[in-house]
């Protein structure tokens, strides 16, 4: 287990409260925080309750912008965070409780995305909403919405959790299972153009360039700036000509 906020990690002003205090609980040997699962212990309540208090969660926002270390950091927060969020639905159920959770969880999966680790992102958003053993792809994600809905969540938060579960199969390799999520979420709202860019990038990475120069078209007439959509863009077109001038070289005699 990773213990709360190594000596090496650099954290923003505003978590170093939250460093000094990780750091006295470790002294102390009040704990390592992790998310419950068999092979993992829950987190000490002290702990729990400790981190929690002396610093903001972090948000989708802030995720989006931190450093490697600071999204250890937030790891950490979130995994307290949601922690809390679960004990307090077990033994008081509210559907403040619930939208809280759903949230959390989506941060955290986020989180772990921009670690590099698909797999936990993943289990991270089937323990929150309960998707079945078993089931994934466009199933999966049909179930996400379902459950976010079950739980109150705004129409924005279901479909967004379905969305980065079809980001979890891809980032694991598993292409079929991304590409059912993403035409799931783009079934649910066309105008979901991060689903269509992950489109493209399944297009292309399978040889299928006319069909992801097509989506990345569509992407961009929603985002006109959107830098990866005009690279990948840029490259297919690049490709084309260079084809186009090798049709056009005269056969040798």
């Amino acid at each position: 287990l990773k213990t709360v906020a190594p000596r090496s990690l650099r954290l923003s002003a505003r978590m170093r409260d939250a460093a000094a205090l990780s750091r006295r609980l470790i002294g102390t040997g009040l704990a390592s925080v992790a998310r419950r699962s068999p092979s993992r212990p829950p987190i000490s309540r002290l702990a729990r309750l400790s981190v929690c208090s002396v610093a903001r969660v972090p948000t989708a926002e802030d995720v989006r912008a931190y450093s490697p270390s600071e999204l250890e950091a937030a790891r950490l927060q979130l995994v307290a965070a949601l922690d809390g969020a679960e004990h307090s639905l077990a033994s008081d159920f509210s559907v403040e409780a619930a939208q809280q959770r759903t949230h959390l969880a989506r941060v955290l999966a986020m989180t772990l995305l921009r670690l590099g680790s698909p797999l936990d992102a993943e289990q991270t958003i089937v323990d929150a909403l309960g998707v079945p053993r078993g089931v994934t792809g466009g199933e999966a994600a049909r179930w996400c919405r379902a459950r976010g809905g079950d739980a109150g969540c705004s129409s924005e938060a279901p479909l967004e959790m379905a969305f980065l579960l079809g980001v979890c199969y891809q980032k694991s390799g598993r292409t079929r299972e991304a590409l059912a999520a993403f035409e799931e979420v783009l079934r649910e709202s066309e105008g979901h153009w991060r689903a269509r860019y992950h489109t493209a990038l399944l297009a292309i990475g399978g040889g299928r360039h006319d069909e992801g120069e097509a989506a990345l078209r569509r992407v961009l007439a929603c985002q006109p700036e959107h830098a990866g959509s005009l690279s990948l863009l840029a490259r297919l077109e690049e490709r084309q000509r260079a084809l186009r001038n090798e049709l056009q070289v005269p056969a040798c005699r």
